[in-house]
């Protein structure tokens, strides 16, 4: 059985900041809305719960790069930041290119940057983990059905226009997630009643 989750003594512990947590940039989104063509300047912005928590000005230099320009304030100064970060394209099987981001500090081709102590990076060199890393067997279990609900609803009918198989599939790992839930939960049990 796997270790892990956040909570006390559940294996490894959750020392790194979560991607959740964190302004993010990716280039498959602004690739997706048209924003890297052309020189263009645009300003994005991140919201938490309807309030704004921030935003950059981008320049877009076509098929090369785009300068992040935005402020931050430190012991009440407040520093204007202009970051250049590279654009890669990559030709795609059937035609076209991918745009990638390098990472300003270790040159990896990645889709997603985020800012942490007032710089961009990729999750490597930033330290940022997913929340579900720390996630233990009950929590991933609980997770995969909400996604699976999602697909059949929570009334666990067949949708219309579903296919049977595709439904018998679905209620199969359904049934699974549960007996995987309960054999966490039986362990989790033995070691509290052993350890008293």
């Amino acid at each position: 059985m796997a270790k892990g989750g956040s909570r006390l003594g559940a294996g490894r512990p959750a020392y790194k900041v979560k991607g959740e947590q964190l302004q993010r940039i990716d280039v498959r989104v602004w690739a997706r809305k048209g924003l890297l063509t052309g020189n263009r300047f645009f300003s994005w912005s991140w919201n938490r719960g309807g309030e704004p928590t921030g935003s950059i000005g981008v320049k877009v230099t076509p098929q090369s790069a785009v300068t992040l320009e935005y402020s931050l304030t430190y012991d009440g100064e407040r520093r204007s930041i202009s970051e250049r970060v590279e654009l890669i394209y990559k030709p795609c099987n059937f035609g076209g290119a991918r745009p990638w981001f390098q990472c300003p500090r270790c040159a990896r081709q990645v889709a997603v940057l985020y800012m942490r102590s007032g710089r961009f990076g990729c999750r490597h060199c930033q330290r940022v983990a997913y929340s579900s890393q720390s996630e233990d067997v009950m929590a991933r279990t609980w997770r995969e059905q909400r996604r699976i609900e999602e697909k059949i609803g929570e009334d666990w009918q067949r949708p219309k226009g579903m296919r049977q198989r595709t439904y018998e599939r679905l209620m199969e790992r359904l049934a699974d997630c549960e007996q995987r839930r309960e054999e966490a939960f039986c362990v989790a049990a033995q070691r509290l009643f052993f350890s008293l």
